[in-house]
């Protein structure tokens, strides 16, 4: 079971050597890395990295980029990856694993930061039982499904924020979207940059925002990009 790993990258030029290098020696598994236009040498670590085939995508935009990237993928899973999140020992294994099951339309890992305290461990528990029982699932916590699935959805949709979260809805809806028990390791930069309440207040006022039918595009506009 092929699969391809996918890693939509904007600037991420201090991240995405770091996210490659966890591929080294990772048998059977495509990467590739969808540039959005960067502008501070992502695409040169990348390509000196020799793990992953870079590809451009014709514009930026998480959605864009990561539908990009599966439209160029060989793979039969295709896994969506953060450049500043590290999947747990075994990982692949995992997904293969969990596939065996035909009803298993695809899943998530379980939510882990990179700084282990107790203010982020509450957060990762948090996240992780958000996604378990309100079915709200981010990009950072690993996101993969069979590739037969994602044609049927068509992709993420084309907006400008919560494509994840959407997408995994859409999947939900075709089988079983599995929570994985290893948990990922995702950066702690938003929390730090922002403010952990901050971040967490935010967050929620914009889901809120967008459960009202507030556009997407009014609500990238309130979005503030860490990178």
């Amino acid at each position: 079971m092929q699969v391809s790993i996918i890693i939509p990258v904007l600037n991420e030029a201090e991240a995405v050597a770091g996210c490659l290098a966890q591929f080294r020696e990772q048998p059977n598994v495509e990467v590739i890395v969808v540039d959005g236009g960067s502008r501070d040498g992502t695409q040169d670590r990348t390509l000196a990295a020799g793990i992953a085939r870079l590809v451009t995508s014709p514009k930026s935009g998480r959605s864009v980029q990561m539908n990009h990237g599966a439209g160029s993928a060989t793979g039969d899973v295709l896994l969506f990856l953060h450049a500043d999140t590290f999947l747990p020992d075994g990982a692949i294994r995992m997904i293969r694993e969990s596939l065996e099951d035909p009803g298993v339309a695809g899943g998530r890992f379980r939510m882990g930061l990179s700084e282990d305290t107790w203010v982020f461990r509450t957060i990762a528990f948090l996240s992780t039982m958000r996604s378990r029982y309100l079915g709200v699932t981010y990009g950072d916590q690993g996101i993969y499904v069979r590739r037969a699935i994602f044609d049927r959805v068509a992709g993420f949709p084309e907006v400008a924020l919560f494509e994840d979260s959407e997408f995994c809805a859409a999947v939900r809806k075709l089988g079983r979207f599995v929570l994985l028990d290893g948990s990922v390791r995702t950066s702690t930069r938003r929390w730090r940059q922002w403010g952990v309440v901050p971040t967490i207040l935010w967050m929620w006022m914009l889901r809120l925002l967008y459960f009202c039918s507030v556009s997407d595009k009014r609500l990238c506009r309130l979005y503030r990009d860490v990178r």
